[in-house]
């Protein structure tokens, strides 16, 4: 789309992605769907003393400058006025988005992992992670479950949950002090509801 910015590696800087970020979300409206998608590294720092982290730590994702904390994000994602809007990143940690970010009305939240949990490379399908894959082929029209070329947000919760439990079983994962377990994805749908339009796929 002509509205899209894409930007990669050396271009991601935190000022870069948060200029990009305001670019876009001034065109949205009430009839679009705005969707920030990000591939990469996450990581958890100490939150700060009296916060509204259970755990005590905050989720960022790592630019090449410095760090997107999930308190950014949700600073971010309250400027946007689309009638829908989606975070989806692939990263390690980025569950714990879900809390700040999800919780600002019409927000889905599409997360590689829990918040206290790594998220692997998809080396079988030679892909950068499970969400990308299965996020870019949901989006392409494979969750178009009934193939009206209008996908909901509750077809693509279902799509990239089956595609997950049928592609990516016993994906090990670990925390950030080395305790293991498995990989999931987290699907959270906040204020969005299960036949709300994300986008009209081409036939």
């Amino acid at each position: 789309a002509e509205q899209s910015v894409v930007l990669t590696n050396a271009q991601a800087t935190r000022a870069g992605v948060q200029a990009a970020f305001q670019r876009v979300a001034a065109q949205a409206g009430p009839n679009d769907t705005f969707l920030f998608f990000y591939s990469g590294h996450g990581t958890q720092t100490p939150a700060a003393t009296g916060g509204t982290e259970p755990d005590g730590r905050d989720e960022s994702i790592v630019m090449v400058d410095g760090l997107i904390s999930d308190d950014d994000m949700a600073a971010m994602f309250r400027q946007v006025r689309a009638g829908t809007s989606i975070i989806a990143l692939d990263a390690c940690f980025s569950g714990g988005f879900a809390r700040d970010v999800v919780a600002i009305p019409g927000v889905m939240g599409l997360f590689s992992s829990e918040e206290d949990l790594t998220s692997a490379v998809a080396d079988k399908f030679q892909a950068g992670g499970y969400l990308s894959l299965f996020l870019r082929n949901g989006l392409g029209g494979a969750a178009d479950a009934n193939s009206d070329r209008a996908l909901t947000a509750g077809e693509l919760s279902v799509y990239l949950r089956r595609e997950f439990a049928q592609n990516a079983q016993d994906v090990d994962s670990v925390t950030m002090d080395g305790a293991r377990n498995y990989q999931f994805l987290v699907v959270d749908r906040g204020g969005v509801g299960v036949d709300d339009l994300v986008l009209r796929t081409r036939g």
